[in-house]
């Protein structure tokens, strides 16, 4: 058997993902062909602490669309809760800064999707949420 298309595992697994809030609601008085431009929506995240026995976090990760801050012809409000499975070649003390700044970014095409299939079940042009340019995390190790 050849190695190609073989890949290595993250230390870091997401094991469960749950969606919390999906919801959209139209503005009628706001003009109904006209999506919100690309900035014009929120991206917020948080983390529970390192569960160290079972060796897992918690990562919430949204976004929001306020037809009252913007042109959007709707308000839009997507939230998701994951579990992330952490093995134990992961460094404990790097669990919280991939937790802030990389997890969000794995969660973000799950929310894309919502965000599109909402608005497009809603009757408007599916809205695409943009790309971002991804930060690379690199671990040091000593002696490498």
């Amino acid at each position: 058997m050849s190695d190609k298309g073989k890949y290595n595992l993250h230390p870091i697994q997401l094991v469960d993902l749950k969606v919390l809030k999906l919801s959209l609601e139209i503005a009628p008085e706001k003009e109904q062909d006209k999506l919100p431009d690309e900035g014009s929506f929120s991206l917020y995240s948080g983390f529970s602490d390192f569960n160290k026995e079972k060796r897992e976090i918690a990562v919430k990760a949204g976004i929001k669309i306020d037809s009252d801050e913007d042109d959007s012809p709707f308000s839009l409000h997507v939230e998701l809760l994951c579990l992330f499975s952490i093995g134990d070649k992961f460094p404990t003390k790097y669990i919280d800064s991939w937790a802030d700044k990389n997890a969000p970014l794995i969660l973000y095409p799950y929310l894309r999707e919502h965000v599109h299939s909402l608005t497009s079940r809603a009757g408007f042009e599916g809205l695409i949420l943009p790309l971002f340019e991804v930060p690379t995390f690199k671990i040091n190790v000593e002696g490498k």
